[in-house]
């Protein structure tokens, strides 16, 4: 019963006020839109260069680690030989580690996980097909988070992107390639949560 009485007493600082509770935001997050550009082997071809657009949204659970998903479209110009054009279209979530940050720089590693839609035109013998498939898709990378001003910041990323298509012979077959992504950030809460 005495303990309840001293907790009023144990609670008050040197100034004779309550001590303040813990304050802070528990989430951070921001979103980000930009260039995207993908060096991948389509179909088996050699490396195919596709352009497009980049967007996703990142929330902070805690001060080294991230939750992020990503959406990219990326389009290559019209083949010469088979008349069609290529497409890609990733949809892709997962964990961000930040290992080396400082007050306006961030070294970032993330691992995602998804889906990708590839559409695109496939030469068996003399023809040319052209077909769609959306299977699993994943992306491993780096990148690297500079502020520019209070609420934004630049982000680049580099991955190794992941995805399947049909190939020559009729079957799934797996296709490489890099990802390279330049967003402009905007942070909708500033700073880190803090006692």
């Amino acid at each position: 019963m005495s303990l309840l009485w001293s907790a009023p007493l144990v609670a008050q600082n040197r100034h004779g006020g309550a001590v303040p509770a813990a304050r802070g935001v528990l989430y951070h997050w921001n979103v980000g839109a930009g260039y995207s550009y993908v060096n991948m082997n389509l179909s088996g071809n050699p490396a195919v260069s596709l352009h497009g657009i980049d967007t996703n949204a990142v929330v902070e659970f805690l001060p080294r680690w991230a939750a992020t998903m990503d959406a990219s479209y990326v389009r290559a110009g019209r083949d010469a030989a088979s008349g069609h054009s290529s497409y890609v279209l990733s949809v892709l979530a997962g964990p961000v580690f930040v290992p080396v940050q400082n007050e306006n720089n961030r070294f970032l590693v993330r691992a995602l996980a998804g889906m990708s839609l590839v559409d695109s035109s496939v030469r068996v013998n003399d023809l040319y097909y052209r077909g769609w498939q959306s299977r699993f898709s994943w992306a491993i990378g780096t990148g690297i988070e500079h502020n520019v001003s209070r609420p934004f910041a630049v982000r680049f990323t580099v991955d190794y992107l992941r995805t399947k298509f049909i190939g020559p012979a009729g079957t799934l077959q797996p296709q490489n390639g890099i990802r390279v992504g330049a967003n402009l950030v905007f942070r909708f809460s500033d700073g880190r949560a803090t006692r």
